[in-house]
């Protein structure tokens, strides 16, 4: 099939439909017709056919809204919208064409562009700009009078540019231009912007859910920092091939998106660095820190081991002495008998696996703190660090980085993990150490994948129980 077989749906056709000579509701149904037609035939075209009917299409559909938005404007100004009780256009159009109070406000505000300016009409209903070059110009160009008094006169200039380029360099254009011609409306609107600004953190069930909005110069900075902090991630791992593909092994075939690597750098590049860099106040003396408080039993059991039922229960009844009003310092204590993460400044804890509990302990301060059944602490030991900074840089020159197949991250993107936890025995020591990155951290206890120093001297994670040389 070639691209001129299906030219007929072009100008003539649709504006066949809508001519004033033509009124049948038959006329519309002609159209879809030819559309199911076409549609039929996509598979059968070639690349360069695709390509050629797309760019047809689209001025087609740039045709398509003008009608509709004249439709629109025709909705308006009948004024068919009073004979609902506190009826307006937008009402009606939210009521009956499924549309938001957004959606059908821009619609009218463009609606309104058209009739108000020929050339823009003349240009979208030839297919020359689409239908978000109207809206930008709508939005940016008539949003009071001073730029509505100024617009026309540059019309011709922002249609011209909208035919080159995307809706997003016109908007970029057109706001240049009302800072100029009406600077004081833009410092008002960066003030409005400011006084807009939030930052969300939620905790869920699973997580901590962050949301926010800055304005321009707010924004900037921590879009400065996060590419920092990227830029500093890729930097470490030079061999990392582009596509977003770092870490990738057979046993891990899925790829690490955007989101996560800016995710994984907000936390390594920003967030580690100003917990550790000893600038951020203390709350009542202590330092701002994440603490996890885990039963020693629990570390002491290989990961996943399920309690005993009748154990439990009997600690319950053990601490609630049969008092029924008791019984919520009787459940309390399967609260404590489970690791619980937070932070040192502020309040909120949150239960963790004791697989979490096991990696997180790996290498950190440990501050044994002996409590009674009741919660109360009866006995604090001293504070101690699993790798000391001799035993970390052995370490640092031994593995070279993160060993698990695949990865290579560099030593200071990784951390110390005990073989054999310090809880079951594990010793502080290079025999039974390793350097894994968060990422396989998090994975090798998860997946109880095992590790182990090999014949060359050096830590090898042993993948899915097949042997995987990095």
């Amino acid at each position: 099939m070639k691209v001129g077989d299906v030219s007929g749906l072009g100008n003539g056709a649709v504006g066949g439909a809508v001519s004033s000579e033509t009124k049948e509701p038959s006329a519309l149904g002609d159209v879809h017709a030819r559309l199911t037609q076409i549609e039929g035939l996509v598979d059968s075209l070639s690349g360069a056919e695709a390509s050629a009917l797309l760019a047809d299409v689209t001025a087609i559909a740039a045709e398509v809204d003008c009608l509709r938005l004249l439709l629109v404007s025709r909705i308006e100004s009948s004024h068919i919208w009073q004979a609902a009780p506190n009826g307006t256009a937008n009402s009606w159009l939210r009521a009956n064409h499924g549309l938001d109070h957004r959606g059908a406000e821009s619609d009218l505000r463009a609606a309104r562009a058209l009739l108000a300016h020929q050339q823009l009409r003349a240009a979208l209903e030839s297919g020359q700009i689409s239908r978000a070059h109207v809206d930008v110009i709508a939005s940016v160009g008539e949003a009071n009078e001073t730029r509505r008094m100024h617009l026309d006169a540059f019309m011709e200039v922002f249609i011209n540019i909208a035919r080159n380029s995307p809706a997003s360099v016109l908007r970029t254009v057109m706001r240049a231009w009302a800072d100029q011609i009406d600077p004081l409306t833009t410092a008002r609107d960066e003030f409005h912007a400011h006084r807009r600004r939030f930052l969300h953190v939620n905790q869920l069930a699973d997580g901590v859910s962050i949301e926010g909005f800055f304005d321009h110069e707010q924004g900037a900075k921590v879009i400065a920092a996060l590419n920092g902090a990227l830029s500093k991630a890729w930097q470490s791992d030079p061999a990392a091939p582009a596509g977003d593909r770092r870490g990738e092994t057979e046993c891990e075939p899925a790829t690490v998106s955007t989101a996560q690597q800016r995710a994984d750098a907000f936390i390594a590049g920003i967030i580690d660095p100003a917990l550790c860099g000893g600038q951020l106040p203390s709350s009542g003396g202590s330092r701002p820190s994440v603490s996890v408080v885990v039963p020693l039993s629990r570390l002491e059991q290989p990961c996943g081991t399920a309690a005993v039922p009748q154990w439990l229960l009997a600690d319950i009844a053990r601490n609630s002495a049969g008092d029924s009003e008791s019984d919520v310092i009787g459940g309390q204590s399967l609260v404590d008998g489970t690791a619980q993460l937070g932070v040192s400044n502020g309040p909120g804890q949150q239960l963790i696996s004791d697989v979490a509990a096991q990696r997180m302990t790996c290498d950190c301060e440990i501050h044994r703190i002996v409590i009674d059944p009741a919660g109360l602490p009866i006995d604090v030991g001293r504070t101690m660090r699993t790798f000391p900074p001799h035993l970390r840089k052995a370490l640092n020159l031994r593995d070279k980085g993160c060993v698990f197949p695949g990865c290579g991250k560099p030593p200071g993107w990784a951390q110390a993990h005990h073989i054999l936890h310090w809880a079951q025995g594990g010793r502080t020591s290079l025999e039974n150490a390793a350097l894994l990155c968060s990422k396989h951290h998090h994975q090798v206890h998860a997946e109880d994948h095992t590790v182990e120093i090999g014949p060359d001297g050096r830590a090898r994670v042993l993948v899915r129980h097949v042997l995987m040389r990095q």
